[in-house]
């Protein structure tokens, strides 16, 4: 773990890099943009048919955010992905309660520390590892995928991006998922930039360009 963040007055441990910025699409709050976070769960969890239409992070209960941050903090797998999408699904059903079949599966440990972030959101800065660029702009050009790689983001129209998650290849599917692992835990974030265009991105990708 990397740090601490305060949730309703408790120091819990800082969410797992693996999840990226699809951590606080899911616990803060919720953008246009969730197309991205569902195509991510939707295969990892291996449930094709799950979709985040209409889910708000703010509508989680007291309960529910404990555990979404409880599973928030271990790594990405298809476990912790169908996990993730059970809660989703709760809310969207308007529920307040916790799943039963997570009941006592997702807890966190109580023990207040000091925390240079206590709002929640600030985040301990990883050391990047460029390593980590090259798989996805090698695929990115195979699939004609404009990416821009530029202040240690990762820049891409975030629905060209869900369109290939989405992909009838499952091996497409596997891989751009991993690559998006890779990156998170690399210390990469993904940023939506709507309409990227290869011209463009050759022209801001300052670490990197397809």
């Amino acid at each position: 773990m990397t740090g601490q963040r305060r949730i309703a007055g408790h120091f819990y441990p800082d969410f797992d890099s693996g999840w990226g910025a699809f951590a606080e699409e899911l616990f803060f709050y919720t953008s246009r943009y969730h197309v991205v976070t569902a195509s991510f769960l939707r295969h990892l969890g291996e449930r094709p048919d799950f979709a985040m239409t209409g889910y708000r992070a703010e509508k989680l209960s007291e309960d529910q955010r404990e555990v979404m941050a409880a599973i928030l903090c271990q790594a990405p797998t298809s476990e912790t992905a169908q996990a993730v999408i059970a809660l989703v699904e709760a809310v969207l059903d308007g529920q307040a309660a916790v799943p039963e079949a997570l009941d006592n599966r997702f807890s966190l440990p109580r023990q207040p520390q000091p925390s240079s972030s206590p709002n929640g959101h600030a985040r301990s800065r990883k050391t990047l590892d460029a390593s980590a660029l090259e798989p996805l702009l090698s695929m990115a050009e195979r699939l004609h995928m404009a990416v821009a790689v530029h202040d240690h983001h990762v820049e891409v129209d975030m629905h060209v991006l869900a369109s290939h998650l989405d992909s009838e290849n499952p091996a497409i599917r596997a891989n751009l998922r991993q690559c998006i692992l890779d990156l998170h835990n690399a210390g990469y974030r993904l940023r939506n930039h709507p309409h990227l265009t290869h011209a463009e991105a050759g022209r801001i990708g300052d670490e990197g360009a397809v």
